[in-house]
């Protein structure tokens, strides 16, 4: 009777150790280090994502490291592979060392029985133990022997929190498993077993003698020789100091939360795209430029490759840690007001509409009328500039004709553009952003800005981009990866190319810009710059034919900067990046402009030019769309041959141009009685550094009262400015609170009075 339960304990025991393993057995101890790195495969962070300490497996498809493999199966298991996971001799010996020491001094275990304990944690019994030994001998039936020692080597606990050699090298001599000397590699397979008694930092002459013993051991089982065993006891171990990497903060921590919608759950190792190189420049240069310009607090940039759509380089913000300044908040994807860096892709539509960059547009003041009530957008300077070529208003960006364009085009198509160009975060209906959407007064994010700036570096394609090349789950299979958007085009290619000459095109952003701008690169870059209501965010996005490169400063609180907009504050951030992240290349052509027509037309009318024409360019058409029509502005030479037309007869009057028949200047506001229509009584301007002297200034236009041929405008230093038709002039841009008199001469009271005010620091 005694006999048949012990058969059927073997019957059962040996159905146990034939039955197939589990699929997910060498799942069943997962990697609590998700390690991320660069696209080299150097560390870029580790993060613990369990409660059992850091590990990082060994490289997947790579050999195991051949002295690692050695130290410890000369340490911990001599003769793995002539057992079938539990070593009887081991065994054996362990019990008789217990017996004569009279507690427990070793424990015999096989790296199966090791490996075993680490997939299946056990009670420690006796119970425990048995079940231990049958899973050991399961694991070397069904296993091969170099998939056992790479399991088992990616879980041995090292101390400190380390899980695996691979961590452990990382962690005490800041290099990988497979460059570890032969000291180094004893040194590790000494604390196996113990390794808090044998920490070589904590207790270095603990762990020097355990290293001398793993050494001993190797040279018995005849891996290595004496004198190679005396030389790496001599050598220095080289420990590193305790660190872990924790590069590129902002972007590792977003892919660590967004694991599961990524499809990156499974993880445990993550291969980014990021470039070390560019990265560490990308952060310094960000430092380097807010550090030294007291007006800018923040700022955020982020690098693409065009071809691939891969993310180069990411930084959300100058410095993760830096609390005051809200630094752990993510710029790259934070959702602000892009302001003008937003008009490219409306005035694409414009251009696949059938409109050229000398189209005509129209910059005098116009009243909108919205849900909201009406409104009066203005020009960053505070002027008009009457008729603008379609190339001249974007490059100079300015507000009035993109917003009459918008109106014209239809606000609801230019937001369907945006949103096939992959700006997601544009979710509330046209009622909500009206022409105004022109301007970015819809919350976007910078990454979606450089996406969709790279799709017109691709001709008008929206395409994925993406922050990670490549993860591995615990058993070392790859992961699928989900793109971001689904391909598309959103313009067509010609009016991208168009638009892209125009974007690049140094002397048609001159007059706003000036010549020598932060724009200006040894190399062709097309680019756009952006400022948010107020001045909280300004913006600078561009693009060569190889590399996108998108920046934002301002402040993540929302305050207001003084003097900066996004030529001044982000666009010499820009600048450098770029020419950092074009080291190297060399820069493709933008465009083909030989598959264009050239035609000179008038710099004013944007017309075919004429003999009248006192100042012609040379502009690029879609083939079949150069205009036939001579310039009907300039009919013939003379004081009186030009006509700019009736729709800026008013603008060409308060200009003080003789551009046809003289009409009062059109405000819109016509009483009466005199009036000061700029500046207007509660207006604030701010003086911008990075714009020309003539730009700082204050916008003057008087409305006189009935038969003044003179009015006098008073300030309250006592200066007068003294005008005559078309009665508009400028003030010096002083800061401060200023107060204005209108006067007619020899008046005995004001006729009218405005307050305005001027921040800011001087040009």
């Amino acid at each position: 009777m005694v006999g048949l339960p012990a058969a059927v304990a073997v019957a059962v025991a040996l159905a146990f150790v034939a039955w197939p393993l589990p699929a997910d057995v060498l799942d069943r101890s997962p990697a609590e280090t998700l390690r991320f790195t660069y696209r080299d495969g150097r560390p870029l962070r580790d993060v613990n994502t369990g409660p059992d300490g850091r590990r990082i497996g060994l490289p997947s498809g790579a050999p195991l490291p051949p002295l690692v493999v050695g130290a410890f199966l000369a340490t911990e298991d001599r003769r793995f592979g002539s057992h079938p996971g539990v070593d009887p001799i081991a065994v054996g010996r362990a019990l008789l060392q217990n017996l004569r020491a009279g507690r427990v001094v070793s424990g015999g275990s096989t790296v199966a029985q090791q490996l075993a304990r680490l997939l299946v944690p056990r009670p420690r019994s006796l119970a425990g133990k048995a079940r231990e030994a049958l899973w050991a001998v399961r694991l070397t039936v069904h296993l091969p022997p170099e998939q056992r020692l790479r399991a088992y080597l990616d879980r041995i606990a090292l101390g400190n929190d380390l899980r695996g050699v691979e961590s452990a090298a990382q962690a005490y001599f800041g290099r990988p498993a497979a460059a570890l000397s032969l000291g180094q590699a004893a040194m590790l397979a000494g604390m196996a077993g113990s390794p808090a008694r044998f920490d070589p930092r904590i207790h270095p002459e603990a762990a020097w003698a355990r290293m001398g013993l793993a050494l001993r051991r190797m040279v018995r089982a005849g891996l290595v020789t004496e004198a190679d065993a005396l030389a790496a006891a001599a050598a220095p171990l080289d420990l590193a100091a305790p660190s872990r990497p924790f590069g590129a903060p902002h972007l590792t921590t977003w892919l660590l939360a967004n694991r599961e919608t990524l499809g990156l759950d499974r993880a445990v190792s993550i291969e980014t795209t990021l470039e070390e190189a560019l990265q560490a420049d990308l952060e310094e240069i960000l430092r380097d430029q807010v550090e030294g310009d007291p007006r800018l607090m923040q700022a955020a940039a982020v690098v693409l490759d065009n071809a691939s759509g891969e993310v180069l380089a990411y930084a959300g913000s100058v410095d993760f840690h830096d609390e005051e300044r809200q630094g752990q908040n993510d710029g790259v994807r934070a959702l602000r007001q892009p302001g003008s860096a937003l008009k490219p892709f409306a005035y694409g539509l414009a251009l696949a509409d059938g409109m050229t960059p000398a189209t005509l547009l129209s910059d005098v003041e116009v009243q909108l009328a919205t849900p909201s009530g009406s409104w009066v957008p203005r020009n960053y300077d505070r002027r008009v500039h009457g008729p603008v070529r379609l190339r001249a208003a974007l490059a100079n960006s300015y507000n009035v004709p993109a917003v009459r364009l918008a109106d014209r085009l239809g606000p609801d198509r230019v937001l369907a553009v945006l949103r096939r160009a992959g700006f997601d975060s544009l979710r509330q209906g046209i009622d909500h952003y009206g022409s105004g959407i022109v301007l970015g007064n819809g919350d976007v994010t910078l990454r979606e800005l450089a996406r969709a700036y790279r799709g017109l570096a691709l001709g008008g394609r929206l395409e994925p981009v993406t922050e990670v090349r490549g993860a591995r789950d615990g058993g070392g299979r790859a992961l699928a990866l989900r793109r971001d958007v689904a391909p598309g085009r959103f313009l067509p290619a010609s009016a991208v190319a168009l638009l892209t000459d125009i974007l690049s095109d140094e002397a048609a952003r001159a007059p706003a810009f000036g010549m020598d701008n932060a724009l200006r690169l040894p190399f062709p870059v097309a680019a756009k710059t952006g400022t948010s209501h107020a001045f909280v965010d300004n913006w600078t996005v561009g693009f060569t034919a190889e590399r996108t490169v998108a920046v934002w400063a301002g402040n993540f609180d929302g305050r207001p900067m003084r003097g900066v907009s996004g030529i001044s504050g982000a666009a010499p951030i820009f600048a450098r990046v770029m020419a950092r992240a074009m080291r190297g290349i060399s820069p493709r052509s933008l465009l083909d402009r030989s598959a264009f027509e050239h035609a000179r037309v008038c710099s004013l009318s944007g017309a075919r030019a004429g003999p009248s024409c006192r100042s012609t360019v040379e502009e690029l058409f879609v083939p079949g769309t150069v205009p036939a029509a001579p310039c009907p502005m300039h009919r013939h030479d003379g004081p009186d041959g030009l006509d700019v037309g009736p729709e800026f007869y008013g603008w060409a009057a308060a200009e003080g141009i003789d551009g046809g028949p003289r009409v009062a200047p059109r405000t819109g506001t016509e009483r009466g009685e005199g009036g000061i229509v700029l500046p207007a009584d509660g207006d604030e301007y701010l003086v911008e550094a990075g714009l020309p002297a003539r730009s700082q200034s204050v916008p003057v236009r008087i409305r006189p009262p009935p038969g003044a041929t003179r009015v006098e405008l008073r300030a309250e230093d006592g200066s007068v400015l003294l005008l005559e038709p078309p009665f508009s002039g400028r003030l010096p841009a002083l800061p401060g609170r200023h107060r204005v008199e209108l006067w007619v001469p020899g008046g005995g009271a004001p006729i009218a009075a405005a307050t305005y005010s001027v921040r800011g620091s001087g040009p």
